[in-house]
Order: structure tokens, then C-alpha cells, then sequence
């Protein structure tokens, strides 16, 4: 009987301990617990918002890097089949009637290949000579022009600026040789690359934008290039050093055997009416994408001096 009332006595003592060390936590202890968590968690979204935006800043600044160098690697095919570079583009642009809105940077006249079975089978009549010629040229003179636009103001166009590229050919009409208004070759008697002057009428070229994400024209900027070259647009109101080349002066490259110039071109990612850095964009001027500029060799030669 002792014995089992002391068994009895322990198995009440046991529940009654076991009662005592389950109670729940306190208010201030659940309040503790709540903040400690919430700190942790904030961390780790903040931590993973971070990373995100990172990787996403980093795919635009490659993006328009590569938006870029695409737009340079065009822009020097095309001069490289230049025959006549402008060292001042506002000389010539003056004269065009239908030229966009803009900085002109650079100017000049390339060697067009042309579809000469376009042309009819057999010459006749006044325009006789001209489509013989073409027949053997296999090509015609083109004036392009590379224009910088703000886009300030712009709801279509992203970041600072864009490029336009315009281009003034020969004919309108190849199969008939109807030529385009405004028009004169500067091959012809009379006529010459460094002193060109534009036919009757009102020009009618083509002009579309090459690309955006364009880093902003700074007007008061100096660049320099190397000599014998210069900077083109001329160093004055219309430089910048967010899109310019290096030519030479006089341009005229036909009694060169080898002739370069450079082109420098900068992009960005920032807003264009706010000028703020777009969502996850570079946090700081040093984040800005680098000037990437290459050499280009012309090849559009038409008399090489021995």
C-alpha cells in the first residue's frame, strides 16, 4: 500500500511539472520574435531585390553597349566606301532642303553598286550616253550624311539622343533614270566632290534613324584628334564628344594611296526628358558607358597617285 502511494504521489508530481513547463510564450516574447524575423526576411528580399537589379543594369549597359557597336560597325562599312569626306558636314548640308533636324557629324560621298539589268536592254535617246556609262561604272555617286538628334521631348525614342542617317542619291527611278530632285553628280564637267553644288529644285534624300540610346550632346566639350586630322563637326558650338569623327581636312582622297579616320560614339541608358537613370540603371556618372571609336580604312579610291 506504501508503496503504491508513493507511485501515486510521484505520477501527480510529474503532471504537475510537466503542466508548469508548457505555458505559452509572452506577448513580449511573440512581439520580440516577430521584429527579429522581420528584420531577417527584410534583409534576404532586400538582398535578392539588389541582385536583380544588378543583373538587370548590367543586360541594359550590355544591351546598349552592343546597340552601340553595332551602330559604329555600320556607320564605318559605309564611310569605307567614301570617295570624298567632308571635314566640315555643314558645307554641304546647307544646301539640302529636306535635311533632318539636328548636329550634322559627318559627310560625304560613297560609290553606290547599282542592279545595271535594271537598266534598259538597249541605250537610245538624249540619256543615250548616261546609260551606257552606268552600264560600265556598275554604280553612282550617293551623299550620306550622319546627323546627332536630341530627343528631348520624345515619348518614341529612348535615351538622351539618336542617329539619323540621310542619303541623297542619283535616281529615283533607275529603270527610266529618272533622277532625283535636287540631285547634280559631282562627277560631271562643272562639278566636283569639295564644291558641290546641289541641282534644281528642292532635294528629296532618305533619312532614317540608324539607333537610339545616344549619349547627350555637350556643346562645350573639346576633343582633339590626332594630326594631321581633325575633328569633325569643327571644334565650336556644334562639338561633342558623345558622337564625332577625325578627318582630314580637305577630304578629298583620291590622290591617296592609304587614307583612315576615326569615329567615336558613346551610348547611355538614362531617361530622355528627365535625364534620370532608367529602373536599375547605372547609379553614378563612373557607371557610364565607355567612348568605343574605330579606325576606318577608305577603299572607295577612284585614282591612286603611284
Amino acid at each position: 500500500m506504501a508503496s503504491n502511494s508513493v507511485s501515486t504521489a510521484f505520477t501527480r508530481w510529474l503532471l504537475a511539472k510537466s503542466k508548469t513547463t508548457q505555458r505559452g510564450f509572452t506577448l513580449i516574447e511573440l512581439l520580440v520574435a516577430i521584429v527579429v524575423g522581420s528584420i531577417i526576411i527584410g534583409s534576404l528580399l532586400y538582398l535578392v531585390v539588389e541582385l536583380l537589379g544588378t543583373n538587370a543594369r548590367e543586360e541594359r549597359l550590355t544591351q546598349s553597349q552592343q546597340d552601340v557597336r553595332r551602330a559604329l560597325d555600320y556607320i564605318s562599312r559605309d564611310v569605307r566606301e567614301a570617295v570624298y569626306v567632308y571635314a566640315n558636314p555643314a558645307a554641304v548640308i546647307d544646301q539640302l532642303t529636306d535635311e533632318p533636324a539636328g548636329t550634322p557629324i559627318l559627310a560625304f560621298w560613297r560609290l553606290k553598286p547599282i542592279d545595271v539589268s535594271a537598266l534598259p536592254a538597249t541605250c537610245t535617246g538624249a540619256r543615250a550616253e548616261e546609260c551606257n556609262t552606268l552600264k560600265i561604272r556598275h554604280n553612282v555617286y550617293d551623299l550620306v550624311v550622319y546627323i546627332y538628334r536630341d530627343n528631348t521631348g520624345s515619348n518614341f525614342w529612348s535615351g538622351p539622343g539618336r542617329i539619323i542617317r540621310y542619303e541623297l542619291t542619283n535616281y529615283s527611278n533607275l529603270s527610266n533614270l529618272t533622277p532625283t530632285p535636287g540631285y547634280s553628280d559631282p562627277s560631271r564637267p562643272g562639278n566636283n566632290f569639295e564644291g558641290w553644288v546641289k541641282g534644281s529644285g528642292d532635294t528629296l534624300g532618305r533619312a532614317v534613324v540608324l539607333t537610339d540610346f545616344i549619349d547627350s550632346h555637350n556643346g562645350t566639350t573639346t576633343v582633339s584628334c590626332p594630326a594631321p586630322l581633325l575633328p569633325s563637326p569643327a571644334n565650336g558650338p556644334n562639338v561633342s564628344n558623345n558622337f564625332f569623327a577625325c578627318v582630314r581636312d580637305g577630304g578629298d582622297i583620291g590622290d591617296s594611296l592609304n587614307q583612315s579616320l576615326y569615329v567615336f560614339l558613346r551610348g547611355s541608358t538614362v531617361e530622355p526628358n528627365t535625364g534620370a537613370a532608367l529602373t536599375f540603371g547605372p547609379s553614378s556618372r563612373a557607371s557610364r558607358l565607355p567612348t568605343i571609336n574605330t579606325e576606318v580604312q577608305v577603299r572607295g579610291i577612284i585614282e591612286k597617285s603611284e
